[in-house]
């Protein structure tokens, strides 16, 4: 990711130059192929994520076993940040839905 599509992103917008370039550095590039899981509920969340190209889902097990969606996210949509801010463990699955 370059820094012209990060300060798309507006958790990232009000960054100033040096730290938009540090934070640059620490991203690393994920391709992922459709149906990829990139964690699921209970894992440690030690990542967030920002999508770039392709489409996330964010989904939960129901108590009967099937598998809701709770949201599909887009370019320049970001997630798993709860995890890292909070501490606790990762409250859904999240599936790649189409090539990312």
């Amino acid at each position: 990711m370059n820094v012209e599509t990060l300060r798309q992103v507006p958790l990232f917008e009000s960054l100033d130059d040096e730290a938009t370039h540090e934070l640059c550095d620490l991203l690393e590039n994920l391709d992922c192929k459709a149906g990829a899981v990139l964690f699921r509920a209970g894992d440690e969340g030690d990542a967030m994520y920002l999508i770039e190209e392709g489409k996330v889902r964010i989904c939960v097990r129901a108590k009967d076993g099937h598998e809701v969606t709770l949201t599909e996210l887009h370019r320049g949509d970001f997630f798993g940040e709860m995890a890292l801010l909070d501490g606790k463990p990762r409250s859904a699955d999240a599936r790649v839905a189409e090539n990312a």
